[in-house]
C-alpha cells in the first residue's frame, strides 16, 4: 500500500509550551495504527497536531507526499481528515440528521450508510444533540466524521465513558471499519487490550516522546513493555509496603449500589482534599514539589472517575428519568458534567506536562487548573449526594435496583481492576503523600530549609 501519512521529527505543543518531542512515524493508506500511553503523555496533543491545532516548532508532517505543516484545519478536513475528539463537540442545537448532513461530502458513506452501521442514530434522527446521551452522542460524533468520507479516521478515546455493552457495539463498528482497510485510522485509548487486537501498528507515548513502536500483535504479546509504559506502576518506582487501608467497598453488589457510588466519592475526596494541601504547601513553600505524587493523584483522578465512576452513575440518572421529572434538570447539568469532565482533567494532565518540563515556573498553569478541577468536583458530587441519590432510594423500584446492580458488576468498582490496580494506586499516593496527609515523608521543617 501506498504511504498516507509521515511524520519527520515532530515537535509541538501549546503556546510557549512543548508537549510532542521529535515525533516520527509512518502510516499506509488503509493502515491502523494504536496510539497508546498514560494520562497527559500527549496522544490527544499529536491528533491536534495532525487536525492543525497545536503551534509547530519544528519538523514536517506529509500527507499524501506533500508537506501540510501550513494547510489550516479546516482545509486538512476537506482534504480526508476525520476528527472524532474526546469531548465528541456535536452541535447540541442540531437535530441528529442536521449533525451528519452539515458536513457531508460525496462518497461511500451516506446517510443511508450510517444508519444502518448505527440503527440508533436512525431511531433518534429528529432529537437533538443535546438530547442523547453519552454513547449516542459518540455515534453521532464519530458518525458526523465518517459523513466526511477521510481517508484518514482520528478517533480519541472513543470509548470514553461509555456503559459496558455500548463500548462494545462501539468497539466492533470500529473493528469493522479498520478491517474494510478503506480508510486509515489512528485509535488513541488508554487500555492496550481493546484496540490492540484490531490496529496493525502500536506506538506508545511517555512525556511527548516516542518510547514504543512496532506491530500491535507483538506488543499484545509484551506484558513487561506494557506494564513498563501503561501500567499504573510506571508512575512512580517501586514503594515498599504500607500499611494503608482503602476504602471498602461492598462486595454484595446486590444490596445497595447507592453504597458502591458513595464509597466512590469518599475515595475521590480522600484525593481532592490531599491535592489541595499539597498544592496550598508547594505555593506556601512548605514543600518541594513531588511530582510522582501529583502525577499519581491526577491519574487516579482522571482514570476512576471518567472510566469507572461515571458510567455508574449514568446509568443509574437513565433509570430515575424513566420514573420521575422531579430531577430532570439537576440530571442535566450532571451529565454535562460527567461529558465536560475529559476536559478538566486532561488540561490537568497538560498542565502538569508543563510544570514538569517548564520546572517551578510551569507551577501556576497545574495550580490554577487542578483548583479549577477540585472546585468543580466538590459541587458535582454535592448535587449528586443532596439531590440524585436521596431521589433514586425514593423512586426506584426492587427491579431497578436488580438491572442497576447487575450493570455495576459489569463495570466494576476501583479496587478490582486489572492486578487491583486503583487500590494499588491508592495505597501509593497515601505512601507518597506527606504527613499528615498520608503516610509518606513529613513535611520540611523551617530548620530544614536553613
Amino acid at each position: 500500500m501506498a504511504e498516507l501519512l509521515r511524520l519527520e521529527g515532530v515537535w509541538a505543543g501549546y503556546g510557549d509550551s512543548t508537549v510532542l518531542e521529535d515525533i516520527s512515524l509512518s502510516l499506509e493508506e488503509g493502515g491502523s495504527l494504536a496510539l497508546l500511553g498514560r494520562n497527559g503523555m500527549g496522544k490527544t496533543t499529536l491528533l491536534a497536531t495532525l487536525m492543525g491545532v497545536t503551534r509547530m516548532r519544528r519538523g514536517h508532517i506529509f500527507y499524501r507526499g506533500e508537506d501540510i505543516i501550513h494547510v489550516s484545519s479546516h482545509k486538512r478536513a476537506r482534504a480526508g481528515f476525520g476528527w472524532v475528539p474526546q469531548e465528541r463537540d456535536v452541535f447540541r442545537s442540531l437535530t441528529v440528521e442536521e449533525n451528519l448532513t452539515v458536513v457531508a461530502q460525496p462518497g461511500e458513506w451516506t446517510l443511508r450508510r450510517v444508519y444502518e452501521t448505527f440503527p440508533r442514530l436512525e431511531e433518534r434522527q429528529h432529537n437533538l444533540g443535546s438530547q442523547l446521551s453519552g454513547g449516542e452522542q459518540q455515534m453521532l460524533a464519530m458518525s458526523r466524521a465518517l459523513m466526511l468520507n477521510p481517508k484518514l479516521l482520528l478517533l480519541d478515546e472513543p470509548l470514553e465513558g461509555l456503559a459496558p455493552l455500548i463500548a462494545q457495539e462501539l468497539l466492533h463498528i470500529i473493528d469493522q471499519m479498520v478491517s474494510q482497510g478503506s480508510m486509515a485510522v489512528i485509535l488513541v485509548e488508554q487500555h492496550a487490550k481493546q484496540i490492540l487486537p484490531i490496529t496493525q501498528q502500536a506506538i506508545i507515548l511517555e512525556r511527548g516522546r516516542i518510547v514504543h513502536q512496532g506491530p500491535s500483535a507483538e506488543l499484545a504479546r509484551d506484558q513487561q513493555t506494557m506494564d513498563r509504559w501503561l501500567g499504573v506502576v510506571s508512575v512512580q518506582p517501586e514503594m515498599p509496603e504500607a500499611d494503608v487501608s482503602v476504602p471498602s467497598i461492598q462486595s454484595d453488589l446486590g444490596t445497595d449500589a447507592i453504597a458502591i457510588i458513595r464509597n466512590e466519592h469518599r475515595a475521590l475526596a480522600a484525593i481532592l482534599h490531599c491535592l489541595s494541601s499539597v498544592i496550598d504547601d508547594i505555593e506556601a513553600g512548605r514543600l518541594e514539589a513531588d511530582l510522582k505524587l501529583l502525577a499519581a493523584m491526577v491519574e487516579y483522578i482522571s482514570e476512576v472517575t471518567d472510566k469507572v465512576h461515571h458510567p455508574k452513575e449514568n446509568q443509574l440518572f437513565a433509570l430515575l428519568r424513566r420514573h420521575t421529572s422531579e430531577v430532570d434538570a439537576m440530571l442535566d447539568e450532571l451529565e454535562l458534567e460527567h461529558r465536560d469532565g475529559p476536559i478538566l482533567t486532561a488540561s490537568m494532565d497538560r498542565a502538569l506536562v508543563h510544570f514538569m518540563q517548564a520546572g517551578d515556573e510551569g507551577f501556576a498553569v497545574f495550580r490554577d487548573a487542578a483548583r479549577a478541577y477540585i472546585a468543580d468536583e466538590w459541587v458535582h458530587m454535592g448535587k449528586e449526594e443532596d439531590h440524585v441519590l436521596p431521589a433514586a432510594r425514593k423512586y426506584l423500584s426492587a427491579q431497578d435496583w436488580a438491572v442497576i446492580n447487575l450493570e455495576f458488576s459489569r463495570n466494576g468498582d476501583p479496587w478490582s481492576g486489572p492486578n487491583n490496580q486503583y487500590a494499588e494506586l491508592f495505597k501509593r499516593i497515601a505512601t507518597l503523600a506527606p504527613a499528615p496527609i498520608g503516610f509518606g515523608r513529613p513535611a520540611r521543617t523551617e530548620e530544614d530549609k536553613t
